[in-house]
């Protein structure tokens, strides 16, 4: 395997992206939606939904190993392409909700926004759920 393949794998630095897509989806929901708590479960339920369905997908696409106590995993543009699919979906749906000042009150456009949201979140933890577990495979094999 080549070294310009390879990336160090931090287990802390991927939460950013993540809460930054929460911090964006939540506020959402609490200050512009009508049905905050219909919105607030839809989220949480594909949020987790989006967690199964993001780990396996890294789990299919990503390969780790360790080298010198460091987690090093092949290099992958699936985070990239979640993150900029999930950008330009949201951003979208913001527009719509400010072209269209009646969205934020329909039950449909709270569920839609929610659902995209809370899916493309889980679909990052899922990517940071399956690098801990490779991490926690790789160094419990290292050290015994």
């Amino acid at each position: 395997m080549s070294q310009e393949k390879e990336v160090s794998s931090n287990l802390l630095k991927p939460l950013l992206v993540p809460g930054i897509f929460i911090t964006w989806g939540l506020y959402t929901i609490f200050t512009a939606f009508s049905f905050i708590n219909d919105a607030f479960i839809v989220y949480l339920i594909c949020a987790v939904a989006g967690t199964f369905l993001g780990y396996q997908l890294y789990r299919r696409n990503h390969r780790f190993f360790v080298r010198n106590g460091a987690l090093i995993r092949e290099k992958n543009y699936l985070p990239l392409i979640i993150v900029l699919i999930n950008f330009v979906i949201k951003y979208a749906l913001n527009i719509y909700m400010h072209v269209d000042a009646d969205a934020a009150d329909t039950l449909s456009f709270n569920v839609l926004y929610t659902a995209i949201s809370g899916i493309s979140v889980g679909l990052l933890f899922g990517g940071i759920w399956n690098a801990r577990q490779a991490w926690g495979k790789r160094t419990g094999r290292v050290r015994g």
